[in-house]
């Protein structure tokens, strides 16, 4: 029997993560929720678990494998619409190049090249740098339990044999759907490996992922498994089993108590479950934990001129949303996120490289801020809380500075998280429903300094569709505007694009042209009563149901934009951003201060309505304004491939209350991936 490595060999790794996701992606839009909306469009890879990416996991396996694993010779090789996003990924990667990720040059699922044929290509194209090294191959998709240590497996590899793990499977039905090995259970040594065999071919019931550790000729065995199998490219079980059967390697396995192989949106949430199960008794401990929830906006009608005494139109929408939580402690502790308020690099670019995607401010202003004016009101009342003390963390699955209102999502979930947490009533600390939006704008514009209107906080206490007026004078004498919810069914079908490649603070596009309307410049005065008057114009569209002229009314609120704030400050990203929803049939315009822009589709002619009719084989007239699954997806790869995100919008019907108790935390953990304290405090 041979012995394990003496010497610790290098190692070369390969990430296969060139597929399109498209079982998950369908069951995301079918999924009636809404909640995994956010996810479109989002490699399985990078899919967040834990807190994390799940390739984040495997990186901190890699730099746990020192001396064996260098991350210079770590490859991740994609498709070239999903190329940008790893490419943004590996930025806060330290010690891990860029260069190292590697597009297969294909834009679509139908002309992929195939697992097979990714490693091929990553082989070829780093043929220099990997030559001299054993080879493991990693399915992007795959995770293993926590338990794994890929340092103690790569150590106890046998000296020249190849290596692959496996689990046990628990229902005979799954041995058509994975790679079973067979294995001699005295030496360990694997005799076959079947892709996909029927119960009845093989009596094992040992499943193997897509990990295979090769040693030898790794270049000569895939050349000659492609030769023999040119169109056999698409899976590396097929490749080893060929390799076994052919005697060209020899091959161990070794035992996992688990796997997780994200195929459809319920793998992902078995993932998500089983990564945060060390938390279960910890927060069911927690009766009095509070966790808030506020969602991001768009505006669909008359910003920026809520800011300036004019009129918008607002949707809350359940796609993305912010979420803070208080648990008691001893001390009052406001907890870091890890990802947006980082205090320690690598070195200065790893600083330079983070704030350039990040910005400079993450959410502990925001949450301390809070707390400050939620004092100032509680003691200007009389209130004393007492003792009773928490931790405050939040997380936030709201894009970054593309003018989502992220920053005031935060903040109102901390501000209701904090009555919940002490039982304070917002009457008694002097505030009503209609009030408590101008006390939110304060913390941004008075404790920090933030340019911001009303409308972002209006629609996060009130949710739904809201058109609201914020006249001066009544803005003076009642201390609010005026605020009416409208029938969310009112609204046709729309879409949200966004640019995914921005930083910064929105507030600071505000500033210039707040102080051009303070001394009464009159193309920034004239300009925002023109927009506000879209708003009441808006509103009878929709109820006159008549959406086309909701579009031309957004393409004139964007045009009056560009012309008040001017194509440098609007930016070339922006305009391009909008002018490709245009090119796509849509109107659109900014759903904020900028980076994202709401779109909804123009009326069909009739040539139009045919053939969408015909191509999708159903009556389109309930919805003439909503694209087609083809058509959305289409649409979805273009926006993709040039750095923008699209989704389709879910409207949120209504602001929601803080709950209360571990039991809705935990829940919410294994549904969604929020961080997880024990488990990955040493990843990245």
């Amino acid at each position: 029997m041979s012995a394990p490595n003496d010497t610790k060999k290098r190692w070369s790794i390969v990430v296969l993560a060139a597929g399109y996701g498209s079982r998950l992606h369908k069951d995301i839009i079918a999924d009636d929720s809404g909640q995994f909306i956010h996810l479109l469009g989002q490699p399985k890879a990078l899919l967040p678990v834990a807190g994390v990416p799940l390739l984040s996991h495997w990186m901190y396996h890699f730099r746990q494998a020192k001396g064996l694993v260098e991350l210079s010779r770590v490859y991740v090789v994609t498709n070239e619409v999903m190329y940008p996003k790893f490419v943004k990924w590996s930025n806060n990667q330290e010690g891990f190049p860029k260069e190292n990720i590697i597009s297969d040059g294909t834009k679509t699922n139908d002309t992929r090249l195939g697992a097979v044929g990714d490693l091929s290509l990553v082989l070829d194209k780093k043929k220099n740098e990997i030559r001299d090294t054993s080879v493991l191959i990693i399915a992007g998709d795959t995770l293993f339990l926590s338990d794994f240590s890929l340092e103690f497996f790569l150590t106890n590899l046998k000296h020249n044999y190849c290596g692959c793990v496996y689990y046990k499977l628990s229902n005979v039905e799954e041995v058509s759907r994975r790679g079973i090995v067979e294995v001699d259970q005295t030496t360990g040594s694997v005799q076959r490996l079947l892709e996909k065999p029927k119960p009845s071919e093989t009596s094992s019931r040992l499943a193997a992922p897509a990990f295979y550790a090769l040693q030898g000729n790794v270049f000569n065995n895939v050349n000659a498994y492609l030769k023999a199998h040119p169109k056999g490219r698409d899976v590396p079980g097929s490749l080893i089993g060929w390799l076994l059967e052919q005697k060209r390697i020899k091959m161990t396995a070794t035992s996992l108590s688990g796997r997780f192989d994200i195929e459809d949106l319920s793998q992902w949430k078995q993932t998500l479950a089983h990564f945060s199960t060390v938390l279960d008794s910890h927060l069911n401990a927690l009766p009095n934990l509070v966790t808030s929830r506020v969602c991001a906006r768009i505006g669909v009608m008359g910003n920026p001129s809520d800011g300036f005494g004019g009129k918008t139109l607002s949707l809350s929408i359940r796609n993305f949303y912010a979420e803070v939580t208080l648990r008691p402690s001893r001390r009052l502790v406001l907890s870091a996120h890890p990802e947006f308020d980082p205090n320690s690099f690598a070195n200065l670019d790893h600083l330079w490289r983070h704030t350039s995607n990040n910005g400079y401010y993450g959410g502990l202003r925001l949450l301390k801020a809070t707390c400050r004016m939620f004092q100032n009101l509680c003691k200007n009342k009389g209130i004393d809380v007492g003792s009773a003390n928490f931790t405050m963390s939040y997380s936030s699955k709201i894009p970054r500075c593309v003018g989502l209102a992220g920053s005031s999502a935060i903040i109102t979930a901390a501000f209701k998280g904090l009555l919940h947490f002490y039982g304070v009533k917002l009457e008694d600390i002097g505030l009503t429903k209609a009030t408590l939006p101008q006390r939110i704008l304060d913390i941004e514009s008075k404790e920090l300094g933030i340019n911001a209107g009303l409308q972002d906080r209006v629609i996060q206490v009130y949710g739904g569709l809201v058109s609201m007026d914020f006249d001066e004078k009544g803005l003076k004498e009642k201390g609010h505007g005026d605020y009416i919810n409208l029938d969310l069914r009112l609204l046709p079908t729309m879409y949200l694009a966004w640019n995914t490649t921005v930083g910064g603070d929105s507030g600071k596009v505000h500033s210039t042209v707040k102080e051009r309307w303070l001394r009464g410049d009159k193309t920034i005065v004239t300009g925002m009563k023109t927009v506000a008057s879209y708003v009441d114009s808006a509103v009878k569209a929709l109820k006159d149901n008549k959406p086309e002229a909701l579009c031309e009314l957004m393409e004139m609120n964007f045009a009056m934009r560009r012309k008040m704030y001017g194509d440098n400050v609007v930016g070339e990203r922006n305009i391009e951003l909008a002018e490709l929803a245009k090119a796509n049939g849509m109107a659109a315009k900014f759903s904020g201060s900028g980076g994202a822009v709401v779109c909804v589709r123009k009326p069909m002619t009739k040539k139009q309505r045919e053939k969408h009719q015909s191509k999708d084989g159903k009556d389109v007239e309930d919805d003439p304004f909503a694209f087609s699954e083809q058509e959305e997806n289409r649409i979805r790869l273009l926006f993709i491939s040039k750095g923008y995100e699209f989704v389709r919008i879910i409207p949120n019907p209504a602001a929601t209350e803080p709950e209360v108790g571990g039991e809705a935390a935990r829940r919410r953990a294994c549904e969604e991936g929020k961080e997880k304290s024990g488990i990955v405090l040493q990843i990245d």
